[in-house]
């Protein structure tokens, strides 16, 4: 939770006035993405390449140090920006910051509020192009507490990385593996194999998972969306649903959407069978913070299947 710093009245509304008379002078660099004329606080903000970030280049505060990690971040209207400008700081909460140096002390609670110190630092607003009341000269933020790690160098991970942990506490096994001909029988050249992956959230999905972290909310939900079937004999069968179990009502009956016919025996193969390896493609879909996108993982199962010759009895 963000809270915005009271100034006390008399000489503590001149040092405000003062801390906006900065705010007005302070310049972008060049080649930062933003244009800053003098004595604007709004700025024009564009989508150029920040390049390398240097050191603040205004008085009145510091950028809490590091680049930002080269991230990109979006303004209200979806604008990709830099995170980090030189000379404005660090994007958070509709403008740019830079941390108040020196900052308050501990003792100061219309700056503080109910915060500690240890818990984050009070940073200062340089640059507000999202702020409401927009236009040169405007009231801008008061100078803020931001909670450590919301803001600056350490400031919290990507959507995308949100993402990956949510997909790091998810189980997303391999196909739980159901074939008949099963494990120790025998099937025979031409006839049909059937092959399904028991159903499971590990096994096919669903699977959802909501992560936090600072500001960015993520959810991810991951489901099998193929199963690409190595029978062992050179070919392979993709399969894009489950499987339907096979039972023995069916006969002779092929697979209506995963199976296979051998074309000759497993004699002569490791342990006289075929070694059948599934691999599932797990596509996960993440939404959050503002954007979108889809990651995909891959597990695999094994099993074997015996394949004989008919016998004939004349």
């Amino acid at each position: 939770m963000l809270t915005a710093g009271r100034y006390a009245r008399g000489a503590l509304v001149a040092l405000a006035a003062g801390a906006l008379a900065v705010t007005g002078t302070r310049t972008a660099a060049a080649g930062s993405g933003v244009k800053c004329p003098p004595g604007v606080q709004v700025c024009d903000i564009t989508a150029e390449d920040p390049g390398e970030p240097g050191d603040d280049g205004g008085s009145g505060g510091g950028t809490g140090g590091g680049s930002g990690g080269g991230r990109t971040c979006h303004r209200e209207n979806g604008q990709e920006i830099p995170c980090y400008v030189p000379g404005l700081g660090f994007w958070n909460v509709s403008c740019y910051w830079v941390l108040l140096d020196p900052q308050p002390p501990a003792d100061d609670y219309m700056m503080w509020g109910n915060h500690k110190p240890d818990e984050g630092d009070i940073y200062h607003p340089t640059n507000c192009p999202d702020f409401p009341y927009e236009g040169a000269g405007t009231f801008v933020p008061r100078d803020t507490f931001f909670p450590n790690g919301s803001i600056g160098e350490d400031a919290g991970p990507t959507p995308a990385e949100v993402a990956e942990r949510a997909v790091a506490q998810m189980t997303l096994k391999g196909a739980d593996i159901g074939i008949a001909p099963e494990p120790g029988r025998t099937g025979l050249v031409g006839l049909p194999v059937w092959m399904w992956n028991k159903q499971h959230p590990n096994t096919t999905g669903p699977q959802t998972r909501t992560v936090t972290a600072g500001s960015v909310t993520v959810t991810a939900t991951a489901k099998v969306s193929k199963v690409v079937w190595n029978m062992g004999d050179g070919s392979s069968v993709t399969c894009t649903k489950p499987g339907e179990p096979y039972r023995a009502s069916y006969g002779k009956r092929e697979s209506p959407d995963c199976g296979h016919v051998y074309r000759h025996t497993s004699r002569g193969e490791a342990g006289n069978t075929f070694k059948v390896t599934a691999t599932s493609t797990w596509t996960i879909h993440w939404e959050g913070g503002g954007e979108s996108g889809d990651l995909t993982e891959t597990r695999e199962s094994a099993t074997t299947v015996a394949v004989g010759e008919l016998q004939v009895v004349g």
